[in-house]
């Protein structure tokens, strides 16, 4: 029978502090150069600029036996995950917080508290794409179908979805949108991230269409922002 060699506490506390130092000077599969990062997502490896991050999402995730730190990243429409186990994760914080000095340096430490609970935190929202709390755009159509409304957004990123014969939802990163048949019109409504950016990309949508359009977008107070009519009939 071979020796028993047992460890004493200080080492196993001195083993514990190198893996750990080992840990945060691990740059994992990460490239780092002045404007962002390449990593090598499973569909192939991708660059990421510091200023196409739209939106920083942290939480904890409970994994039964323990909980992760997880951070989730949405960025030119693609939408990631990286947890603090992800090889690289302590020198991206730092590479991250340098970038976006805006994210607070105690998130993961913030998220952690109440036990039991994800703890959903926004930790970082780009100027355009902060979302209102309710709806708060509304615009009709004239003289046009549904689909032909749907298929221009479409073309331009947005997403659609079937809600019923007579609802599309449609959304990207920065609204959250319902085309509507009505009655004599068509409307379409929801959530839009004021920002003029994006009243550029959907005035020139929607003039390219060339129909009747008129639209109303509040704040979060419901005053009204802007108000915006095409020259084309009424």
């Amino acid at each position: 029978m071979g020796k028993l060699f047992l460890l004493r506490p200080a080492k196993l506390e001195a083993d514990a502090k190198k893996s750990f130092q080992e840990m945060k000077e691990d740059q994992g599969r990460f490239i780092y150069d002045e404007d962002g990062f390449v990593y090598p997502f499973s569909d192939g490896e991708r660059k990421v600029k510091w200023s196409s991050i739209e939106r920083l999402e942290g939480y904890k995730q409970d994994l039964m036996t323990a909980d992760q730190i997880c951070m989730d990243i949405t960025f030119e429409g693609s939408h990631v995950t990286f947890s603090e186990e992800t090889p690289g994760w302590y020198i991206f914080q730092e590479k991250l917080h340098a970038a976006l000095p805006g994210v607070s340096s105690s998130w993961e430490y913030d998220v952690m508290f109440p036990a039991f609970a994800n703890n959903f935190t926004v930790l970082y929202e780009r100027e355009d794409r902060k979302m209102p709390a309710a709806t708060n755009f509304h615009a009709l159509f004239k003289n046009i179908k549904r689909g032909k409304v749907q298929r221009a957004l479409e073309k331009r990123g947005w997403t659609s979805r079937k809600e019923s014969s007579v609802y599309t939802g449609l959304s990207n990163t920065w609204t959250e949108l319902s085309l509507e048949d009505g009655a004599s019109e068509l409307l379409l409504h929801g959530i839009v991230a004021y920002h003029p950016d994006n009243i550029r990309l959907l005035d020139n949508i929607f003039d390219s269409l060339g129909v009747f359009y008129r639209y109303e977008i509040y704040d979060d107070q419901g005053v009204l922002l802007l108000e915006k009519k095409s020259a084309l009939g009424k």
